[in-house]
């Protein structure tokens, strides 16, 4: 078997911290689609930034808000 440098332990001493931020780029990536997405919705910047920071369902919120739940009603039902 080849090396490949890395030592075998290398990703049992990352802390959560470091393994969670292993990946900035695509984090960033994330970020924006959902940062579009609630922009789509018709959300305005403040409360896009917030949606877009949280773990909130994107596709509930938009079944939400096309069933006639107001925005602002549909991201304060699912942000709990």
């Amino acid at each position: 078997m080849r090396s490949t440098g890395v030592r075998s332990d290398y990703y049992e001493e990352m802390s959560v911290a470091e393994s969670e931020s292993a990946h900035p780029l695509e984090d960033v990536g994330v970020f924006l689609w959902r940062l579009q997405r609630s922009f789509e919705m018709g959300f305005g910047s403040q409360l896009a930034d917030r949606i877009a920071s949280t773990q909130i369902d994107l596709h509930e919120l938009e079944r939400l808000i096309a069933s006639g739940c107001p925005q602002r009603t549909a991201y304060r039902i699912l942000r709990r």
